[in-house]
């Protein structure tokens, strides 16, 4: 099942000059189709990986710092504006929910959990720090 078949970049490409569109993979992006259940992107660092998956996830509804679409929050605004540049395609399957987490977000959303529920012994009983090996 895939609930997201294709994305697209609308933005003409004469006018990506600016941040993201630097990136090279970025500014050559016109479309992008998921066939498969399971996508892998993979590059070396600095070649907008992170930035084109968290587009996606914020087109789609999710906290640009991780979480699910009902758990937004804000430490820092410091993602892209590629977002507004795409249309997303969706299949007629849909997801009840969903969630999106990276890792270098990961310590945001753990600490938003962590002041959300700190001291409600029916949620986790103890600190959310203490559940790490």
């Amino acid at each position: 099942m895939i609930c997201i078949y294709k994305i697209r970049n609308l933005k003409p490409k004469k006018e990506r000059k600016a941040y993201p569109y630097n990136i090279k993979a970025l500014r050559n992006l016109k479309e992008l189709e998921f066939t498969n259940p399971i996508t892998f992107i993979v590059g070396e660092n600095g070649m907008g990986k992170s930035t084109l998956v968290e587009a996606i996830a914020i087109k789609a509804g999710f906290n640009p710092e991780g979480g699910s679409r009902n758990f937004n929050f804000e430490t820092m605004s410091s993602h892209s504006v590629l977002f507004e540049d795409l249309k997303i395609t969706r299949t007629a399957w849909r997801n009840k929910d969903g969630y999106f987490l990276r890792a270098e977000s990961f310590y945001n959303v753990a600490s938003e959990v962590k002041r959300l529920y700190e001291g409600d012994p029916f949620r986790f009983g103890k600190s959310i720090w203490t559940f790490s090996p």
